[in-house]
């Protein structure tokens, strides 16, 4: 029996031994991808490619890119590989312009992976082109000035509550989480002007949408595993569909949107909100005021309920994260820097004399300096690092010979270019003065692009500055904000996730204003 059972572990093994050394050969063999097309590549090893610390949770995935941005300085192009895939990381600004712009017939997929069996992943961001032209089309309405000002007092409201609260803890001296703080309310702003509902996140912090939105940024190891895939390794994502316990945040938003929805049919309910938008698509397949073509609407596209409740769900989690990141991170450095605080806080007081005491939607426009403190945020701080794109025919680089393949994968590493002292001297220094209309001109405006641009520019980005600046426009309204006992100076990110989380808490100490 010890025989035969030898026997047998020594064919396993010499089996998993071909296996393996058939792998490692097919993956040398796919590792010379970029030295035959004449382009400098990052070295890659075996069986991750290049992005080994990120997959593994050892590395966040922009530190991963601007490592390997900052090692090819000098060229306008940098080849690497995501486990057997090939991916070129370019550098160059003018490269970056065609690519997103006038090129982007050749660039219009984003690369991302979508596990199509769950109804809320078919959101804008997701879809593959033939069908995100038509949905950016249809949701565009949602978001222009006139919708904005509409929405505003509702915004405002929010943003007044934030300053109750933070005077409040500045009253107890007390020291507070800021990204949490920011959360709860971005949380309550995108509740309201989306759905038409009161979430009152800011006086509760256990509320059911607060709960739910931790829930999605907090997910287990295979959730984390499965969203970084979905980036990094499409066709990895496609062949494992990894899930990762999503199952009651879809069941609870689906169920919540279609409650909603029949309450408004069946009470004739009509409010200036995200949802009315949708339903008119749903019921009708146009949103009112789209453009008419022979007395006709252009195009009707009517939207189903799982296709209405994944836009509402992908408004909530892109319109609450990526702000409270912007909020939280901008007060964070505002406390590190007293001086850029009163400069701030000066142009506030000065601005809203003008307007009677009151935050306005024009006067949040009037906030200048406002706009450069979030600018340099962004620039520091942009909530997903990266752009990603797919080649989708085989592209010429211009004033090169190398041809890019259909299908290959090509990323623009944000960190690289904001961080870059060539674009931003001194580039770990805060200062809001980079974006004065005299410094922004003498800068290539392809090297700060943290709401990507072209087609595929963040479709909420005016709705995300202004609620970001609503509600640091309340605070520095009323309060000074200061750094605590344990707050950090060197702040790192979550390695599981592709959004900017930061692996700490922030805490601030909030400070009631002479």
């Amino acid at each position: 029996m010890g025989v035969l059972l030898d026997g047998w572990m020594t064919e396993l093994v010499l089996a998993l031994s071909v296996v393996v050394l058939a792998l490692y050969l097919r993956f040398q063999r796919g590792y010379q991808h970029w030295k035959r097309k004449g382009v400098p590549y990052e070295e890659p090893t075996f069986p991750f490619g290049n992005l080994g610390r990120s997959l593994l949770g050892q590395k966040y995935y922009g530190d991963v890119l601007r490592d390997m941005y900052e090692k090819a300085k000098g060229k306008r192009f940098i080849g690497f590989y995501s486990i057997l895939r090939p991916v070129l990381l370019v550098r160059d600004p003018e490269l970056i312009r065609r690519i997103l712009i006038k090129d982007f017939a050749s660039f219009h997929d984003r690369g991302v992976y979508l596990d199509d069996e769950e109804p809320l992943n078919r959101q804008l961001f997701f879809l593959p082109s033939h069908e995100w032209r038509h949905r950016r089309v249809k949701l565009s309405p949602a978001f222009t000035s006139g919708k904005l000002k509409g929405m505003f007092q509702m915004i405002q409201q929010c943003g007044r509550e934030l300053a109750h609260v933070a005077a409040e803890s500045a009253s107890r001296g007390s020291p507070v989480e800021v990204r949490e703080l920011a959360a709860r309310y971005t949380t309550d702003v995108i509740v309201s002007v989306g759905f038409g509902v009161d979430s009152d996140c800011q006086r509760n912090p256990d509320a059911v949408f607060r709960d739910w939105g931790r829930r999605v940024f907090a997910p287990g190891l295979k959730a984390s595993l499965s969203a970084r895939l979905n980036f990094i390794s499409p066709h990895l994502a496609h062949l494992l569909r990894i899930k990762g316990g999503f199952t009651e945040v879809s069941s609870f938003f689906r169920k919540m949107i279609a409650d909603n929805v029949e309450y408004r049919e069946k009470k004739n309910v009509t409010r200036n909100d995200f949802i009315d938008l949708l339903m008119q698509l749903k019921n009708k397949g146009f949103v009112d005021g789209d453009k008419l073509q022979n007395g006709n609407n252009a195009e009707k596209t009517y939207f189903p309920m799982d296709d209405l409740a994944a836009e509402s769900f992908g408004f909530f989690i892109a319109g609450f994260e990526t702000s409270t990141t912007t909020i939280s991170s901008s007060l964070y450095e505002l406390a590190l820097h007293e001086d850029i605080q009163r400069n701030a806080q000066q142009e506030i007081d000065t601005v809203l004399e003008r307007h009677g005491g009151c935050i306005t939607y024009d006067a949040i426009a009037e906030m200048s300096y406002l706009d450069n403190v979030v600018s340099e945020t962004l620039r520091k701080y942009p909530p997903l690092p990266f752009l990603n794109r797919d080649c989708v025919e085989p592209y010429k680089i211009p004033d090169s010979d190398v041809v890019v393949d259909k299908g290959t994968a090509v990323v623009i590493s944000l960190f690289g270019l904001h961080y870059d002292p060539e674009h931003f001297p001194d580039p770990e220094r805060y200062d809001p003065e980079r974006f004065s209309e005299e410094q922004k001109a003498k800068r290539h405006p392809y090297v700060y692009l943290p709401f990507g641009d072209g087609p595929h520019i963040c479709i909420g980005m005016r709705l995300g500055l202004l609620q970001t600046k609503v509600g640091l426009a309340n605070i520095l309204s009323k309060c000074c904000v200061r750094p605590a006992k344990n707050t950090t100076r060197h702040v790192t990110y979550n390695t599981r996730n592709v959004l900017l989380l930061p692996a700490r808490e922030i805490e601030l100490q909030f400070v009631e204003r002479c």
